[in-house]
């Protein structure tokens, strides 16, 4: 199949495929879901997936959403790199799958990093922050990065969760990095700058839109659990934090590993909106600090976990128990946020750590369709918002677009980074039950080498971000 960039050029190969009797998945008239799950892997390039089923598995394919009908690409650049409103609606930057899985080899270093090829160098450029590509999944819009669903006009933006609150559905909001980074934000808040941290997490805890929020950040400790001294505002303000003091707050918190537990167990009864805030600063687990934790040799990194504290998967299940009674339903995203965190360190065993930890989130909401309701009236989308650190073979510096190297379960795979920031690349979406046939009307582009060098789909079909977006808005 040729590699194709223009929309029309697309839709007229398809349609071609159709008449020649390949069977295309079409949208299911009237497969409009009851409950929406969306689970975001923040910065998770395509070796970073590779990576994670290898060292728990030793093959690729065994992960919940491997078994997924729909499989999409989706490419993630924002509509321009400023910071700041350029009140233009022209967007400044594409997807070229040409440009992108360009093998011509590039002379030079990057620093430290040997160029390798022109693909990697394109892939490095014009990048999306997670604020734009975030607003763009929550919205339907492609913003400046920074942009807390805002547009380039500057102007606030309606967002899926609000959508969903008004259709009556139980609606949350769950992350392992601090509720008000950019991701969570983007679904639960509506800002200028994803910097302003303050005003974020004071919009957060009122927003009537959002029943449940859990995630890190908590001012009073540190990166391993420990209590500090004095107080770290970084991540929510002080009048915030006095907001959910006493009875009469804007939530009721949850702050303990127990809590959180008792909640997934359905031990803990919740009325009325909730924080679920973790007792770390930073993260989960991802910022933990070795010589505190200590060693842990059955750990991808090597490094003990944070005692005491829920995996993603306890949190998702504890968050069903609360949302998934609501009789018109739920929306709720669900964000490894950290796998991120270890791509910008090109850390190879934490983000191991990490996807994995989302991994068994993704097979926890499985878990719940199959037990509490079923595929015809729940929908799950399995996305990032973006790549970082284009990890590929150990190779890949002379081999173009080596893949991650299997060296068999419970082991650390062969890898080389080609970066420390997002990339451009063509992510990986899957999806699954009632509407998901519907993202198919979102197909912009068909990208061959998905599937060639990916094993990603049957035939490239690419959406944007702002595409999947859409879809959630109509969807809910």
């Amino acid at each position: 199949m040729p590699v194709l960039t223009n929309r029309r050029q697309t839709l007229a190969l398809l349609g071609a495929m159709a008449a020649g009797g390949c069977t295309l998945p079409l949208s299911q008239p009237g497969a409009t879901p009851r409950n929406v799950m969306l689970f975001i892997a923040d910065g998770a390039s395509w070796g970073t997936w590779q990576m994670a089923s290898f060292y728990e598995h030793g093959a690729l394919g065994r992960q919940p959403y491997d078994r997924f009908s729909v499989k999409l690409g989706m490419s993630t650049q924002p509509l321009n790199t400023g910071n700041r409103p350029t009140h233009d609606s022209t967007p400044l930057h594409g997807y070229d799958p040409t440009s992108a899985w360009d093998a011509t080899p590039v002379p030079g270093r990057l620093g430290l990093r040997a160029r390798g090829f022109a693909g990697y160098d394109y892939l490095r450029s014009d990048v999306t922050d997670s604020a734009a590509a975030g607003t763009a999944m929550a919205s339907g819009v492609k913003t400046y990065n920074s942009a807390i669903n805002h547009d380039n006009q500057g102007r606030p933006l309606p967002y899926v969760t609000q959508r969903a609150k008004a259709q009556g559905k139980a609606t949350g909001v769950l992350s392992t990095v601090p509720f008000s980074h950019a991701t969570p934000a983007t679904f639960a808040a509506q800002q200028a700058t994803r910097n302003d941290y303050a005003a974020i997490s004071e919009q957060m805890l009122r927003n009537p839109a959002v029943d449940l929020i859990m995630g890190a950040g908590h001012p009073l400790f540190d990166a391993n659990g420990r209590a500090r001294e004095e107080a770290d505002f970084r991540w929510m303000s002080a009048a915030a934090w006095q907001s959910l003091q006493g009875t009469h707050g804007p939530r009721r918190l949850i702050q303990s590993g127990a809590e959180f537990q008792a909640l997934a167990a359905g031990q803990l009864r919740v009325d009325g909106p909730l924080l679920g805030l973790l007792p770390v600063h930073d993260t989960l687990q991802a910022s933990r600090v070795a010589v505190v934790a200590g060693a842990d040799a059955q750990r991808p990194s090597g490094t003990a976990f944070n005692p005491g504290l829920p995996s993603l998967a306890v949190m998702t299940r504890g968050a069903l128990q609360v949302l998934g009674h609501a009789p018109r339903g739920l929306f709720m995203m669900v964000e490894g946020g950290a796998v991120d965190w270890m791509a910008h360190a090109n850390n190879t065993g934490r983000i191991i750590e990490e996807q994995i930890d989302f991994n068994h989130a993704v097979q926890a909401a499985v878990d719940w369709v199959e037990a509490h309701s079923n595929w015809r009236e729940t929908l799950i989308v399995v996305a990032t918002d973006h790549g970082n650190g284009l990890p590929l073979g150990p190779e890949s510096d002379r081999v173009p677009f080596q893949p991650v190297q299997n060296r068999g379960a419970g082991v650390l795979p062969g890898v080389l980074w080609h970066h420390g920031n997002h990339t451009r690349e063509n992510t990986l979406l899957w999806a699954h039950g009632a509407g998901a046939q519907t993202l198919y009307a979102e197909v912009q582009a068909v990208d061959p080498a998905l599937v060639q060098r990916m094993g990603h789909g049957g035939d490239g079909r690419t959406i944007g971000n702002h595409g999947l977006g859409r879809a959630l808005m109509r969807l809910v």
